[in-house]
């Protein structure tokens, strides 16, 4: 089913942050979850790193607009999905509290331990859709407009991480990624669930 309106895209502002908040944490991921010990933790957390990027200029966030309401948003990177320790620190004691960001970054080695190195080319951070749209054909739209983007840039490459059971894999194997790598860890696994993640990767050059 292709879901019927008016399409958009733009690129994001620091105002956007709660609507795309909503989107991601409507239905939070169990991962997003187990990390930072809650919902709503993860939220506080996600939202004030985003915020921050966005004020600072080093986030790319392209929002689709359906009849100009946001509906998904994907947020790109020119390496890997992690910012710098210390913003990360920042934003964890600012959502959390000392305690809950200490708790957070000891969950946070095991994730550590399924992360994959920085990438070379254009790097898909995060694939949003509104749970009332997915299923939808915007998931598609969205990542065909990544796409897009990244042969505009020349970019050699298109890549993402992801978790093993996502079953938005399908998705990005409809449009070309292959996996390149997987990472399993045991304490990561008992943590989220997940046995661990895949870097899946599409080539452009050539």
């Amino acid at each position: 089913m292709i879901e019927e309106g008016r399409v958009a895209f733009r690129r994001a502002v620091v105002g956007d942050v709660e609507q795309l908040a909503d989107i991601q944490f409507r239905e939070p991921s169990h991962e997003a979850t187990a990390m930072a010990g809650s919902a709503a933790a993860a939220r506080n957390f996600q939202s004030r790193l985003l915020g921050r990027a966005l004020a600072d200029g080093t986030a790319e966030v392209i929002v689709l607009e359906l009849d100009g309401t946001p509906a998904a948003f994907a947020e790109l990177s020119n390496g890997g999905d992690v910012p710098s320790f210390g913003v990360v620190a920042r934003c964890a004691i600012e959502s959390m509290g000392v305690h809950g960001a200490l708790a957070a970054g000891w969950r946070a080695l095991a994730r550590n331990a399924v992360d994959f190195p920085s990438q070379q080319g254009l790097h898909l951070v995060e694939l949003q859709v509104a749970p009332e749209h997915r299923n939808s054909g915007l998931g598609s739209r969205l990542l065909s407009e990544v796409e897009g983007i990244a042969r505009q840039r020349l970019a050699p490459r298109l890549s993402l991480t992801t978790a093993i059971e996502n079953p938005a894999r399908r998705l990005y194997e409809r449009h070309g990624f292959h996996v390149e790598s997987e990472k399993r860890h045991r304490r990561y696994e008992a943590i989220t669930g997940n046995r661990g993640r895949v870097l899946m990767v599409k080539p452009l050059a050539g």
